[in-house]
């Protein structure tokens, strides 16, 4: 009778687990946005190339100073890939799923052989001879305990990344920018 009460306690225990996760959300939407400092063509030329990436990435080697990232031959447009391999991160890559000129650019992440897979967008809205840049990130956990539990925190550090990520990416393209403005060239898409 004693272990029947055990199993039971254990029973009720994991149903309310499972029960009260239910009233957690299991989608989620990330949307955080910068205005930049230069047209549209421009921040989207910067960003369109994934060379760029480590400079503004908020999971760069700031992070992991093991990080070795390469790149396919083509380091812009759909296809583009940055490969990355780090103790921290494990191994995997970024690859530019998607873009469309001045409008947007949706790229995807796989790590750790596809134990970790991830996608957002960035869009390019003008403003004048400025640029609206929204980074969008939107998903579902399904049912989930666990990551029905795990959201909240989860949705929190990816907007303090995404923030942190659009101060670098504003600061560095428009930077790059500048210095472009000297250099003689420059193609406009």
């Amino acid at each position: 009778m004693k272990l029947f009460k055990v199993f039971l306690g254990i029973f009720v225990v994991v149903g309310l687990f499972f029960g009260i996760s239910l009233f957690f959300p299991s989608q989620y939407r990330i949307e955080k946005f910068t205005v930049v400092n230069i047209p549209v063509w421009q921040t989207y030329a910067y960003l369109n190339d994934m060379r760029n990436w480590q400079e503004w990435s908020p999971w760069n080697s700031d992070l992991d100073s093991t990080l070795k990232i390469s790149y396919t031959p083509v380091s812009t447009g759909t296809g583009a890939r940055q490969f990355i391999e780090g103790e921290l991160y494990g191994k995997g890559f970024m690859e530019i799923a998607l873009s469309i000129p001045n409008e947007r650019i949706h790229y995807r992440l796989q790590m750790n052989d596809s134990n970790i897979n991830s996608s957002a967008t960035f869009v390019f809205e003008p403003i004048g001879n400025k640029t609206k840049l929204i980074w969008l990130d939107s998903g579902d956990v399904g049912n989930n305990p666990i990551y029905r539990y795990l959201l909240p925190s989860k949705v929190k550090s990816t907007e303090e990344a995404f923030q942190q990520g659009l101060i670098t990416i504003k600061r560095a393209a428009e930077n790059k920018a500048l210095m472009n403005m000297a250099a003689p060239g420059l193609v406009r898409d």
